[in-house]
């Protein structure tokens, strides 16, 4: 496989971590002992089922701009060198911040009412915690992403599954001294 080929595959990582992740909050809102609704246990299930959650419930705000990060990573991948999109790849959640919170910003401003998250838009508290959650959370889990992408990419390395194009094509040929 090459290095390009296995990049436009890990693009699905974090939509796999949120299938998995919905596999364990539908198998722990079965069990009585994880409960998703109170925070006064501290135990390591309740914080992965609580982690988990707020991942799958958040997919509202990062699938879309998630989905338009990911269609240009991958029409990326085809017309850039194998070196240069695992860097624009390993920068991709700086991008996927930017538009997090562009999204969120937007779904901030569009709600009105009684129900609004901002009583002053123009400047409010609330706004700029929600953005700062937003891009902490964001880049966080986007490296998260990467690193697990990475740490596969370099497994798959070793294994000589995942192989570089310019490796390939640039490796010196045996000279035969018998000619």
């Amino acid at each position: 496989m090459k290095t390009t080929t296995y990049l436009r595959l890990s693009l699905l990582i974090p939509l796999n971590i949120w299938g998995v992740g919905v596999l364990l909050i539908a198998i722990a809102s079965t069990r009585p002992e994880i409960d998703l609704g109170y925070m006064a246990d501290a135990s390591g299930p309740n914080w992965v089922a609580i982690f988990f959650a707020f991942y799958i419930f958040g997919i509202i705000v990062w699938i879309f701009p998630y989905i338009l990060l990911s269609l240009i990573l991958f029409f990326w991948s085809f017309i850039s060198q194998a070196r240069t999109a695992l860097k624009v790849f390993a920068l991709s959640p700086l991008a996927m911040t930017i538009l997090t919170i562009a999204t969120l910003n937007l779904l901030a401003l569009n709600n009105t009412g009684e129900a609004a998250i901002l009583s002053n838009p123009v400047i409010d508290q609330d706004y700029i915690g929600l953005n700062i959650i937003g891009a902490a959370f964001t880049l966080i889990w986007g490296y998260i992403c990467v690193g697990i992408g990475f740490g596969i990419y370099k497994l798959l390395q070793r294994q000589a599954i995942v192989r570089e194009e310019e490796t390939i094509e640039s490796m010196p040929q045996p000279v035969n001294q018998y000619e």
